[in-house]
């Protein structure tokens, strides 16, 4: 479970808090989130983002499929490249660019700390050219 680091980009495997025969537990996130949604990727090459939030913090859960997210800073430099599998949970805090890219078909639960309504998000998110990252 995580309780984030609001300033550096994390990227692990989400383990299980309780397991018997029923099944498995898994604490994912304990902070305040003003949106949740699921995103899907139904083939691979399927390009999303490319962008970056001036204040929002994204979390991305990967439930299904496999993922390559690509950051950077905001100027595009310090690139960092990760696979994402299901389990996976990345801390993306602002002004960090990130670019998913499906390696198969994928499902994300994809969650931020700014809402979705209204103009609040489009406000908050700068678009970047994905050539450079």
């Amino acid at each position: 479970m995580i309780t984030s680091n609001k300033t550096k980009l994390q990227v692990y495997k989400i383990k299980p808090v309780f397991k018997d025969k029923r099944g498995e537990i898994f604490d994912i996130l304990e902070s305040r989130v003003d949106h949740t949604g699921i995103i899907t990727f139904k083939k691979q090459g399927v390009k999303r983002g490319s962008h970056y939030h001036k204040r929002s913090i994204q979390y991305t859960y990967v439930l299904d499929g496999k993922i390559k997210l690509i950051t950077a800073d905001s100027s595009g430099k310090n690139k960092k490249e990760f696979v994402l599998t299901p389990g996976s949970f990345a801390v993306i805090p602002p002004k960090i660019i990130h670019l998913y890219i499906s390696m198969t078909s994928a499902k994300i639960i994809d969650l931020t700390t700014i809402s979705r309504k209204k103009d609040g998000y489009e406000k908050d998110t700068h678009r970047v050219d994905i050539d450079k990252i």
